[in-house]
């Protein structure tokens, strides 16, 4: 009769677990900041403001499945899926040590 209980305390377990390193991944690393919502890193790790043609592309809405989607980064560090280190990037992302030109 306590293996239910045992299995189910696990589960909450690790579902508290995958979710507190969501909100940890996710946090923001800036203050609030005017600006358009998102940011493009540079391949040597700098950080620029979007071009209108830039924002307009982001804010388009795209098919899920649609392989002209923009690919959004989902921390600084990660690499976009053809290994580069540029792309889009939420402005709160970006650390608060990274100027952004």
């Amino acid at each position: 009769m306590n293996q239910p209980l045992q299995i189910t305390t696990e589960v909450i377990a690790a579902v508290l677990a995958v979710w507190v390193g969501y909100k940890f991944i996710t946090r923001s690393r800036r203050p609030n900041e005017d600006g358009f919502k998102f940011v493009y890193v540079n391949e040597d790790g700098s950080v620029r403001e979007l071009t209108e043609d830039e924002r307009a592309y982001l804010t388009t809405e795209f098919h899920p499945n649609d392989g002209a989607r923009p690919y959004i980064k989902f921390h600084f560090n990660a690499k976009t899926p053809d290994k580069k280190v540029s792309g889009y990037i939420e402005r709160r992302q970006v650390p608060s040590s990274v100027k952004i030109q």
